[in-house]
């Protein structure tokens, strides 16, 4: 197991999430549902430590944990699908996991891990569809041939709270001989997930069949808003695995608010959208009447 650090050191940080957790709870029992997500999380904490990493924290349905090398992080991730694969359904559902992990200095303690190569990977989680894992340039730059060979570059972005555009890649975990190979999970949980969006009398649902929308002042934008402070081009709002992302491309922001927590403004950067709440271009949510407001289904 790796040791802990309180010094500034190199390693590869891994986030794991469960996919399709939320609905799984309404559709099976919360004492089912418990049960199933408990059972995933052992067995995604097995194959952690089975490779040499260490847990940090669980993360809700997820957890954290360190390498020592990129290259035992990919053969965890491999692990990790495999196994999650193989576990029995419960009600006809089956589970699947998002991963992704970031190599890059951290200051380590007994507890917790920080620093900017944490925050980058929980970005990366952020964008993993179930089945798959997401990676960094740096990470991968660190591989070893074999493994390199199974990371697919994607596009370059820039990650919220993340000021440097990023290059990611894709882990599609297929490939012959030694490694394992894994295959890309249909969930029911996943494909049902929705998103409603309503602009006074005009509502829109996204899901797998329309799975982006595009807001702004543009005549030809899904939900147009005339407000001199939304620009032509303002945002858009786009499914990425289970997840609906807003996205920022404006010169004003968008205020977010969502239900419970405090308002704040998004330029530039992106955030998945979560539980319900209220979306304002280029103005606070309480100074306009043309507001958005969204619906996780």
């Amino acid at each position: 197991m790796i040791a802990a650090h309180s010094e500034p050191h190199d390693c590869t940080v891994l986030f794991a999430d469960i996919a399709g957790s939320t609905p799984l709870y309404a559709r099976i029992g919360d004492a089912a549902a418990f049960l199933l997500i408990e059972s995933c999380l052992k067995t995604v904490r097995r194959e952690i430590e089975g490779q040499g990493g260490r847990v940090i924290k669980n993360t809700g349905d997820g957890m954290l944990a360190v390498f020592a090398d990129p290259n035992v992080a990919s053969e965890a991730v491999i692990r990790i699908h495999n196994a999650v694969t193989e576990l029995p359904d419960a009600a006809s559902h089956k589970l699947a996991v998002r991963l992704a992990f970031h190599s890059g200095p951290v200051i380590q303690n007994a507890d917790d891990v920080f620093g900017e190569t944490v925050n980058v990977a929980a970005r990366l989680l952020e964008l993993a569809s179930p089945g798959r894992a997401i990676t960094s340039a740096e990470a991968i730059r660190q591989l070893r041939p074999e493994w390199r060979a199974l990371a697919h570059p994607m596009q370059s972005r820039t990650l919220r709270g993340v000021s440097r555009l990023t290059e990611l890649f894709e882990l599609q975990c297929e490939s012959t001989g030694d490694l394992t190979v894994v295959q890309s999970i249909n969930l029911d949980a996943v494909d049902a997930v929705e998103l409603r969006l309503d602009l006074g009398e005009r509502s829109i649902i996204l899901n797998a069949q329309k799975p982006s929308v595009r807001l702004g002042r543009d005549p030809l934008a899904d939900l147009r808003i005339t407000d001199t402070r939304a620009s032509r081009n303002h945002a858009s709002i786009e499914l990425r695995g289970d997840k609906f992302v807003l996205v920022d491309r404006s010169s004003n922001g968008t205020f977010v608010a969502i239900e419970g927590e405090k308002e704040f403004v998004l330029s530039h950067e992106e955030i998945v959208l979560r539980k319900r709440g209220s979306l304002a271009l280029g103005r606070s949510c309480g100074e306009t009447t043309q507001l958005v407001h969204y619906v996780c289904l």
